[in-house]
């Protein structure tokens, strides 16, 4: 050692690095906890984003399949509606030539 070193040199350099590495080891720390809270928010996004598409797509199915069912009754009540106009008009053609349907109840 020169004249000019202070006695504690070397021990002030080396807490000098030691604190150094202490805090980067700190700030490595805190980055894997930021990292993995990142990590389980971005797979909950996912995992939310996949439950309300299938959410979407029951309801989608649901609908459909009741206006499915609503279309069929539509259709059957206009069928029944078509039936009887054109059993009427029928009747009402016989009706004008004489003649009449005679119907059997059981």
């Amino acid at each position: 050692m020169n004249a000019r070193t202070r006695p504690d040199f070397l021990i002030q350099r080396r807490v000098k690095e030691d604190n150094k590495r202490a805090d980067a080891t700190a700030y490595a720390s805190k980055m894997a906890d930021v990292a993995r809270t990142t990590s389980w928010h971005e797979g909950k996004q996912k995992f939310d984003y996949a439950e309300h598409q299938k959410q979407t797509a029951s309801f989608i199915q649901e609908e459909l399949f009741n206006c499915k069912e609503e279309l069929k009754i539509r259709r059957r009540q206009r069928l029944r509606m078509l039936y009887d106009a054109e059993a009427k008009q029928y009747e009402e053609e016989l009706a004008q030539l004489g003649l009449a349907v005679q119907r059997q109840h059981y």
